[in-house]
């Protein structure tokens, strides 16, 4: 089609008209397809325009004008934006940094004790005393301090992952779950001067101080309960008294399970 259209063009620029017949003749065979070439448009006449002199002073007062407001109007296009972006929940503000040591002392009974700010594990004397206070509460518990598994957060290093609450509670969570995978405990005994909310989460939303009371984990389902620290003992000996007041139920449990 396209070199139909070219011959069209060639003969219709040399003068030569082109006739096509527009009825069948009787006998005639069939005739070709032909497709007629569009008439080429003439080209507007554009008349010369003529160019009126602006003198120099009206030129320079212009583009003076026309500077200004571009000006203005990136000025108005730099200006910073309003911020939309959404406020940070509690659940992702930084967690505080701590950290805590882990026994598996039995089936029963589990420990957590949570370390001084700067401390990596715990010291002779706490290790002593947490002894002495297993022993206390069941006989059967003695040389029961053995391996200490120890948690800290945030994580060594710049490793670019989440520091909010929740991303903390997650951590400790997966921690919890490898502890009781090793060793399955009814109990866990938590010696911290505050209530840990990485492990009662919701539980203390209004503030109440949870000393000496026993609640169950949302996930795994023992039961907790918190007294004095090792080192807040350590420090204060007045302490002991009011922590072995609080672990008279886990005392009673611990023989009851042992009956």
């Amino acid at each position: 089609m396209a070199t139909e259209i070219r011959r069209q063009t060639l003969l219709r620029e040399m003068g030569i008209r082109c006739w096509f017949p527009r009825t069948a003749l009787p006998g005639a065979g069939a005739s070709h397809v032909v497709v007629v070439a569009p008439e080429p448009r003439q080209s507007p006449v554009v008349e010369p325009k003529v160019v009126r002199e602006v003198p120099v002073e009206q030129i320079s007062t212009a583009l003076r004008a026309a500077l200004t407001t571009d000006a203005a109007e990136t000025a108005a296009v730099r200006q910073p934006v309003a911020s939309t972006a959404v406020p940070v929940s509690a659940e992702d503000e930084a967690a505080p940094p701590f950290a805590f040591s882990w026994f598996n002392v039995g089936q029963r009974l589990s420990v957590l004790a949570m370390l001084p700010a700067g401390a990596d594990s715990l010291t002779g004397a706490c290790r002593q005393m947490l002894q002495r206070i297993l022993v206390a509460l069941s006989p059967t518990l003695e040389n029961a301090v053995g391996h200490e598994h120890t948690f800290h957060w945030p994580f060594p290093g710049d490793l670019g992952l989440p520091t909010g609450r929740r991303a903390a509670r997650q951590a400790v969570d997966g921690f919890v779950a490898r502890r009781m995978r090793e060793q399955p405990s009814a109990i866990l005994l938590i010696l911290a001067d505050e209530t840990p909310p990485f492990l009662y989460g919701e539980t203390n939303a209004g503030g109440e101080d949870q000393h000496g009371k026993l609640f169950v984990h949302r996930q795994f389902g023992f039961a907790m309960l918190r007294t004095h620290s090792l080192h807040a003992m350590e420090a204060d000996s007045a302490l002991k008294r009011s922590a072995w007041q609080a672990m008279q139920s886990v005392r009673d449990r611990l023989q009851r399970g042992a009956g």
